[in-house]
């Protein structure tokens, strides 16, 4: 797989979370540098608002979330989990 270099546009996940205080964000895959952009979308992850609370604080396995999922299923997979791991920090 080609990861792109700092500055430059990557590959991106797109997390939208609905509900109070929801919204939509772009998240670079590649590098924390790489520049998030529509046209390197891999992945889409739909998340209500609490559950994305809940799996924030480690309350929810991140195989029992999202309830929307399109595209690069690693992508989608590491993403959940790192939210996941937010918890231990």
């Amino acid at each position: 797989r080609h990861l792109a270099p700092a500055g430059h546009p990557g590959r991106t996940l797109r997390l939208e979370i609905e509900g109070p205080a929801g919204g939509n964000w772009l998240i670079p895959l590649d590098s924390p540098s790489a520049t998030p952009s529509t046209d390197w979308e891999v992945a889409h992850v739909a998340l209500d608002s609490v559950e994305f609370c809940h799996l924030a604080a480690g309350h929810l396995l991140p195989e029992e979330a999202a309830a929307g999922q399109l595209g690069d299923k690693e992508a989608i997979r590491d993403v959940l989990y790192a939210t996941a791991s937010l918890s231990r920090m």
